[in-house]
C-alpha cells in the first residue's frame, strides 16, 4: 500500500466497497466490522484504505481458498497483508479462512480418511504381510505372482514420497466374474487414504488428486478410457514425479495453474487398454475360479481386520520410510527400461522385508514382465514379419509388391485383414516403416521366378539398425 494513501476509519467506507466481500457464498454474513479490536497493537492495521481496487467475488474465494490451505506459519506471515488486499478487517478475514477450513476438512472426510499410525512399533511386519497376502489368497482366483504384487503395490501406496515413479496397478482379466471389483476394493481397504469411483471426470481426477492425495481405484474404466486422450494423459502423467503436473486455465481469466496429478492408482477392466498405460502399469491379470475352487465372500472380511492393519502400515512406513527410499534392489537386467521403473518400487519395499519377499518379488517380477512383453506392437510384429519375408526369399533385395504378398500368405495373418477387413496396403506398410527411418526406393532385382525385375522395392541393409533395436527382446 502507497504511503501517501490517505487512510479512512472504517465507520467512513462506502456500502459498495464491501459488496464483493459480502456475496461470498463462503461466509455470507461477512463485512468489515464497525469494531476494529484486531488483536495487533498497530492501529494502521486495524482500519482500511479507501483507495484498495476492488477484485470480484471470484477472486476473492479463489485467494481464500488457497490461503486456507498454508501451513500454519505461512498463514500468519501472510494474513495481515492479503487483509489489506481484500479490504477486510482481521477479524472478518480470519473468520472467511476458518469457515473455509471447516469446509475443506469436512469435504476431505467425507472423501478419504487418513488412517491413524498405531501407537505401537511393528516388530514383525513379515506378519502383517502375509497376513494381507493371505487375504488376497482368500477371496481372489490368481498366480502367485499376482498375489505378490498386489502385496507390495498396497504397502507402495503407504510410501508414496520414497518413490519419484508410482505404478498403475491394472487390474484384468479375459472375462467377466474374474473378481476384478473384488481385488479392487480388497486393495482399496488395505491401501492410504483409498479413493474409490467407476467413473471420474477429467477435471475431478487432477483436483482430487491435488487437494487429498489420495490413492485411486477405477473401476471399470475400459468403458471409457480408449476414447478419451486427455483423460489417459493425466493417468500418464501421474506415474513419475518429474513429469507429474497438469496445466489447466482457470477463473475468468484463464490463468494457467499447475495441477498436481502424482499418486497412487489401481484400475480395473475387461479387455485392452492404450499402450501409453500398459507401459507405466504393473498387470495384475486375474481367472474365473473353477467350480471345485472355494474363495470367501467380500462381506466376510471383517472391518476391524482391515483397519488394524491400515493402522500397522501406516506405523510401519513412518518408521520406515528412509529405509525404503535408500534401499538398492539389483533390478532384473532382462526386463526393459519402464518395467525396471515401474518394479523399483516394489523391489526396494522387498529388499526392507526381508531374503524371502525378496525372492518372492523377482519371481513375480520376471513373470509378469515377461507375460507382458510377449506380445509385440503393431509395428514390432511387421518389422519381425518383414525380416522372415527377407529370410524366406533369401534374398537382400525385395520389390514391394513382392513383400506385400510375402506378408499377405497367410490369411490368418494379421496383414491380410488389417485395412477393414482386406489387406494392408503400400501406402500403408511405408507409413509404418517412415517411424524407422525405412523408406522404398527405386532398385534392379529378381522377382521369384528368377527374372530380372524393376521397381520400388526394400533393401535389408536399410533394417538392419531397426531389427537390432526392436526385435532384440522377440529373439
Amino acid at each position: 500500500m502507497s504511503k501517501n494513501n490517505k487512510v479512512t476509519p472504517p465507520e467512513a467506507i462506502d456500502e459498495q466497497s464491501v459488496d464483493p466481500i459480502k456475496k461470498l457464498s463462503i461466509l455470507p454474513d461477512a463485512q468489515p466490522s464497525k469494531s476494529t479490536k484486531d488483536d495487533i497493537d498497530q492501529p494502521s492495521l486495524d482500519i482500511l484504505s479507501q483507495n484498495v481496487p476492488k477484485i470480484s467475488s471470484e477472486e476473492a474465494k479463489a485467494i481464500i481458498n488457497n490461503i486456507a490451505k498454508l501451513p500454519e506459519l505461512d498463514y500468519q506471515l501472510a494474513r495481515i497483508d492479503t487483509a489489506k488486499f481484500l479490504n477486510v478487517t482481521l477479524n472478518a478475514f480470519d473468520k472467511l479462512v476458518k469457515n473455509v477450513k471447516n469446509e475443506l476438512d469436512e469435504n476431505t472426510q467425507s472423501l478419504v480418511v487418513d488412517t491413524k499410525p498405531s501407537s505401537e512399533p511393528v516388530l514383525d511386519i513379515a506378519l502383517i504381510v502375509s497376513l494381507i497376502y493371505q487375504i488376497l489368497e482368500d477371496h481372489i482366483a490368481c498366480t502367485d505372482a499376482v498375489k505378490v504384487s498386489a502385496t507390495l503395490w498396497i504397502l507402495m501406496t503407504w510410501l508414496v514420497p520414497a518413490s519419484d515413479v508410482l505404478p498403475i496397478a491394472w487390474i484384468n482379466a479375459p472375462e467377466k466374474r474374474c473378481g476384478k471389483s473384488t481385488l479392487l476394493t480388497l486393495m482399496s481397504l488395505l491401501s492410504k487414504k483409498s479413493l474409490s469411483t467407476s467413473n471420474i471426470t477429467k477435471s475431478a481426477l487432477y483436483r482430487c488428486i491435488e487437494a487429498y492425495t489420495p490413492t485411486l481405484f477405477i473401476d471399470e474404466v475400459d468403458t471409457f478410457i480408449n476414447d478419451d486422450k486427455e483423460m489417459r494423459g493425466i493417468l500418464n502423467a501421474g506415474h513419475s514425479l518429474e513429469h507429474s503436473k497438469v496445466l489447466r486455465c482457470v477463473g475468468d481469466d484463464n490463468k494457467p495453474v499447475a495441477f498436481n496429478a502424482y499418486g497412487a492408482k489401481a484400475i480395473s477392466g475387461i479387455g485392452k487398454i492404450p499402450g501409453t498405460l500398459i507401459d507405466r502399469s504393473i498387470s495384475l491379470t486375474l481367472r474365473r475360479k473353477m467350480k471345485n475352487e472355494s474363495k470367501k465372500r467380500l462381506r466376510e472380511l471383517p472391518i476391524d481386520v482391515t483397519k488394524t492393519i491400515q493402522s500397522q502400515l501406516a506405523r510401519w512406513s513412518d518408521d520406515n520410510m528412509l529405509a525404503v527410499k535408500a534401499a538398492k534392489p539389483v533390478l532384473p537386467p532382462h526386463i526393459n527400461d519402464r518395467a525396471q521403473d515401474n518394479w523399483e518400487i516394489l523391489l526396494k519395499i522387498a529388499l526392507v522385508l526381508g531374503d524371502d519377499w525378496l525372492e518372492q518379488a523377482y519371481k513375480a517380477c520376471i513373470e509378469i514382465s515377461g507375460l507382458e512383453s510377449e506380445e509385440p506392437s503393431l509395428n514390432e510384429q511387421l518389422l519381425a514379419d518383414i525380416q522372415t519375408v527377407f529370410n524366406l526369399h533369401g534374398t537382400d533385395r525385395l520389390l514391394s509388391k513382392n513383400l506385400l504378398a510375402g506378408l499377405c500368405r497367410d490369411p490368418e495373418m494379421i496383414w491380410s485383414t488389417l485395412n477393414h477387413g482386406k489387406p494392408i496396403t503400400l501406402r500403408q506398410i511405408a507409413k509404418r516403416l517412415s517411424g524407422f527411418k525405412i523408406s522404398s526406393k527405386d532398385m534392379r532385382t529378381r522377382d521369384l521366378r528368377g527374372n530380372e525385375a524393376r521397381g520400388k522395392g526394400y533393401d535389408v541393409r536399410d533394417f538392419e539398425d531397426a531389427f537390432s533395436r526392436y526385435l532384440s527382446h522377440l529373439l
